[in-house]
């Protein structure tokens, strides 16, 4: 009987594989890991790993192998559409460009680059350089990616950036933020404590230094409302706190950063999924650190029964019970997260009217937004 593909999967991402696998196990662990976009990931362990004693089967091997090369194919891309962008923007920041999350990890030669693919470009800049930002931008090509005019004012009164921008030609997004969370959430933090907390890397931008860069990423998966790629997150940060477990003072500087921007919880969460999920065991030295009081009780077994599914491997191949009653419920806690209850109301009902008048006539404001434009050329 074939072991369980998560099991395989979490074992080979922790570097606890051993063993040989069978065709069918083959077969369920690309399937799984492509779905969740870590084949690259794992291709670059298992192809590195010399002391490892996988038979890895020709037809595997071919699939590894060519991760590789879309993963490598695929950075050099972003690299070099980061150093584009830096030089178009740059003239308009009053700081240098901070680039975050997957582009983050790759331009500062981050161990959770290994393997990382990812859909846009997150760039943070002061809110006060957003308006030359964003024209300096259009001027290179670069157009919002959404004509919609309730999104246009979502993104700019109530998210922490403004609404994604696609290059016209090379359908690079970018997504310009200047904050972390959204601002209307109530939590968003003063984010002059992330911009001090950055290294410059040597094309010319800076990255968040790998104890803020954990906490981002922490952040960021806990505070969303969807997993698709929550498996693949989690190992990210695997990833990163290998960087700083070793680190005195990036230790002190993580729970420093966590303190002083109310992120003590997301952290908390962090650590006991790590341990969980990819079975990671989190030093006593680290976790002591921890000041407030940690969650316990129901909401704690609410957590638990959330994020125990909802950051399991994402294919029908692991079977999970429950996990969509779990993700209901993470979509549910995402939003109450990011928005007041009055504001999470309207933004539903908008968005549930918006989905009935498209399914009915279709995407009426794209096709108004052509019409308007063809009235102007004629």
């Amino acid at each position: 009987m074939s072991r369980c593909v998560q099991t395989i999967l979490t074992g080979i991402l922790t570097r606890n594989h051993s063993g040989s696998l069978s065709t069918t196990e083959w077969r369920d662990l690309i399937l799984v890991a492509r779905a969740n976009s870590l084949l690259p990931r794992v291709a670059s362990i298992l192809l590195s790993d010399v002391e490892n004693d996988f038979h890895i089967p020709p037809k595997a091997h071919a699939h590894l192998v060519a991760s590789i090369r879309h993963e490598t194919l695929f950075h050099n891309q972003v690299i070099n559409e980061v150093k584009l962008v830096n030089a178009k923007i740059s003239k308009a920041l009053n700081n240098r460009l901070i680039v975050l999350k997957g582009a983050g990890y790759v331009v500062a030669g981050s161990s959770a680059a290994k393997g990382r693919i990812f859909s846009d470009i997150d760039l943070l800049v002061l809110k006060d350089d957003i308006p030359k930002v964003e024209r300096a931008l259009h001027l290179f090509g670069f157009v919002s990616d959404t004509d919609s005019e309730y999104d246009q004012k979502y993104y700019r009164e109530w998210a922490h950036e403004i609404p994604p921008l696609r290059h016209f030609q090379r359908g690079t997004v970018l997504d310009v933020h200047h904050n972390i969370i959204p601002v209307v959430s109530g939590r968003a933090p003063n984010i002059e404590f992330f911009f001090e907390s950055t290294v410059e890397t040597k094309y010319g931008v800076e990255v968040l230094r790998p104890a803020a860069m954990f906490l981002h990423s922490a952040i960021h998966l806990f505070f969303s409302e969807e997993f698709t790629n929550g498996f693949r997150d989690l190992s990210d940060l695997s990833l990163l706190l290998d960087e700083i477990v070793s680190d005195a003072d990036e230790v002190n500087c993580l729970f420093e950063l966590a303190q002083n921007t109310g992120f003590e919880n997301e952290l908390f969460l962090a650590f006991r999924y790590l341990e969980r999920v990819l079975n990671n065991k989190v030093p006593a030295h680290i976790t002591k650190n921890f000041k407030q009081p940690l969650p316990k009780g129901i909401r704690l077994a609410l957590s638990d029964f959330i994020f125990g599914k909802v950051l399991a491997a994402n294919h029908r191949l692991v079977d999970v019970k429950f996990r969509g009653l779990a993700q209901w419920l993470a979509f549910v806690r995402g939003h109450i997260l990011k928005m007041p209850f009055n504001i999470l109301v309207k933004h539903t009902a908008s968005k549930l009217w918006r989905s009935i008048v498209k399914s009915v006539t279709g995407d009426v404001e794209n096709r108004h937004h052509v019409q308007r434009k063809d009235v102007k050329e004629q």
